[in-house]
């Protein structure tokens, strides 16, 4: 009679080299967006925070706390990793209140503050306007290159926003 059919069951080298093929390039696909959209966060994490200790150092120079003004000082050390801190006064290590760290990868635009230079805001008493109109601008930088931006304003009129 005829030649006997072949009865198969199961996969094919070629079915399970596809199929694992697929998987890794939409895990590496997927891992690349997790990774960007942290650091992404990384940055937008600190630029609220750097928008809220502006607005904390205006709220203490309105309610007059300790009797003096206060401010923040941005610091792009080329030394160390870059910071910003909470001062009342004048800047120094004994009017320091909070210090922050930048994460790695976020960075201040050398537009903004240049490297191994710093920037003050401080805030009147009573009013609370800022000593200058100014902005703070940060960078997240990937493999050497800015990948993004965000500024921070402080307007003459006092308002911090970003």
């Amino acid at each position: 009679m005829g030649a006997k059919a072949r009865d198969s069951k199961g996969f094919s080298l070629i079915e399970l080299l596809i199929v694992t093929a697929i998987i890794v390039i939409i895990s590496g696909v997927s891992l690349l967006n997790l990774l960007g959209s942290r650091n992404r966060t990384n940055l937008d994490s600190s630029v609220r925070k750097i928008s809220a200790l502006l607005r904390e150092a205006q709220s203490r120079s309105v309610a007059q706390e300790s009797g003096v003004m206060w401010g923040v000082h941005f610091q792009n050390n080329t030394s160390t990793a870059p910071f910003y801190a909470l001062f009342y006064d004048t800047y120094g290590s004994s009017t320091v209140v909070e210090q922050y760290i930048l994460p790695s990868l976020v960075s201040y635009a050398t537009s903004s503050i240049g490297q191994g230079s710093s920037l003050e805001i401080t805030f009147a008493q009573i009013s609370g306007f800022p000593s200058a109109s100014t902005s703070v601008a940060l960078v997240l930088t990937v493999g050497g290159t800015v990948a993004t931006s965000s500024v921070v304003r402080v307007s003459s009129s006092g308002l911090i926003g970003y």
